[in-house]
């Protein structure tokens, strides 16, 4: 008896205090009629904050870094690609736990318009990270949604260019560009690994900058989208 009055009755009377803490704050956030943190619902408040309505989902996955640096990396990171009509939205997000989720980084909502587009691909790149084993490189996840249902395969060239190199840029590529592997996750869209791309070891000013093409069934290049042009 005397171990259970000082034992074991404290010990049931603590879990029965945090679950009615639980059961409190459960009926505080139903009271409040707000949606728990879910992907979907982290998108939804990102898209009013950004004025975006009625969007749809197109796929989504993780990022996940070859490199470390000093264990600082972010972890449990996930780009999301939706799309409304005309335009895309890019968001990146981070799972707390379960299904608890929020947006991450400085940068966790793009949109691109793609009425202004003079190509119907698109490469994004999520989750830049600087990388320890390039001088000045990064390691990113690069996703490209193309809306041209002929388009079967694509793919793309990643470099950090610096300004000298602007005029020939295609002997940097050749000397130390990247191609990553895409493979396709969705209807129009294509992801890849998390790719490290090489720095400009000789130039101080430098910007990442990506090449992207679209192929159909028969190998033909249906169209493409340069970075680069963008940037001149």
């Amino acid at each position: 008896m005397t171990h259970f009055r000082y034992y074991t009755l404290p010990r049931i009377r603590w879990v029965l205090s945090i679950l009615l803490l639980c059961l409190g704050l459960l009926s505080v956030w139903v009271a409040l009629d707000t949606p728990f943190p879910s992907s979907a619902a982290v998108c939804q408040r990102l898209n009013r904050e950004n004025y975006v309505t009625d969007n749809t989902i197109l796929a989504s996955g993780p990022i996940q870094y070859q490199e470390l640096k000093a264990g600082y990396a972010p972890e449990h990171t996930w780009w999301v690609v939706g799309r409304q009509g005309d335009t895309l939205q890019f968001y990146t997000l981070e799972r707390l736990a379960g299904f608890l989720w929020r947006p991450r980084g400085f940068v966790s909502f793009l949109e691109l318009d793609l009425a202004q587009q003079e190509t119907s691909i698109y490469c994004n790149l999520f989750g830049s990270w600087p990388s320890n084993k390039v001088k000045e490189g990064s390691e990113q996840t690069p996703v490209i949604v193309c809306t041209d249902p002929r388009v079967v395969r694509v793919e793309a060239q990643l470099i950090w260019l610096g300004a000298s190199e602007r005029a020939d840029p295609q002997a940097a590529l050749d000397s130390r560009g990247v191609s990553p592997t895409f493979t396709q996750v969705a209807d129009g869209v294509w992801a890849a690994p998390s790719t490290v791309v090489p720095g400009a070891p000789n130039d101080a000013a430098y910007s990442l900058v990506f090449w992207c093409q679209g192929y159909d069934d028969h190998g033909n290049l249906v169209c493409s989208y340069d970075l680069m042009e963008h940037l001149m």
